[in-house]
């Protein structure tokens, strides 16, 4: 589905990624961990470009979106994003919210986003919420309305950045248990998480960064229960 061929992302001086060759599978449930700083997020947005690489080559099913022609907003239509604080339009309503893209890009007309709006709201729970404002929503309803509205545009992909960091631990479980629905349902996701149980439970794949790179990856299984690296059991220890 995806892959990055020796991507590097320097904000100035400061490397923040070094090198790194990898793939995702159509599929694959990759989960990224590692501690704060390590690059996680800068990899996660530079795979849909919200954050240009320094070098490097990022090839979408099929397509190079590193290439200078490539219109990586036709492209972005296929790689639902799902932010830390929900990114919804304030001022929109809920269902404004979900059928905005879809109809403005003429995905679908007014009527057949409505009734796919409704879909989605009921399978994210929240079929009554269609006429709410975001500010009338708690942070975990908001990011399962967020959720929703990239799963409008019928994304062969999804990308979460750390989407339950933001929200009290309350509100956690009812986010993780949309994307657990998702992951068995098949979608193709690469998720930055802090959430070890959701890690150990949906991943086909955990990579575990530091430093910019990733230091090592494999099942759950195999990082959670066996890590090579001193530096992913010196972070285990102090997350489990």
């Amino acid at each position: 589905m995806i892959s990055v061929k020796n991507l590097t992302k320097s904000f100035g001086d400061h490397v923040v990624l070094r090198d790194i060759t990898e793939h995702i599978a159509v599929g694959e449930k990759v989960v990224i961990i590692g501690p704060s700083g390590s690059g996680k997020s800068t990899f996660l947005r530079c795979m849909n470009l919200l954050e240009v690489p320094t070098s490097g080559q990022i090839i979408f099913d099929g397509q190079d979106i590193t290439d200078p022609h490539a219109d990586i907003n036709k492209i972005r239509e296929h790689m639902g994003m799902v932010f830390q604080h929900f990114n919804l339009f304030a001022n929109l309503s809920v269902e404004q919210n979900l059928t905005l893209a879809p109809v403005k890009l003429k995905l679908m007309d007014k009527d057949q986003a409505h009734a796919e709006a409704q879909e989605l709201l009921k399978r994210v729970g929240l079929p009554d919420k269609a006429d709410a404002f975001p500010a009338q929503l708690s942070g975990g309803q908001k990011q399962r309305i967020a959720i929703a509205r990239s799963l409008m545009m019928k994304p062969k992909m999804m990308l979460f950045d750390e989407p339950t960091s933001a929200l009290d631990p309350e509100m956690v479980g009812e986010v993780l248990e949309i994307m657990k629905e998702l992951a068995h349902d098949g979608m193709t996701m690469a998720v930055v998480t802090h959430e070890m149980g959701f890690a150990r439970e949906v991943a086909t794949r955990v990579m575990f960064m530091d430093e910019g790179v990733i230091l090592e990856q494999g099942t759950p299984d195999a990082i959670f229960t066996n890590p090579k690296e001193e530096r992913t059991k010196n972070f285990l220890a102090s997350v489990l």
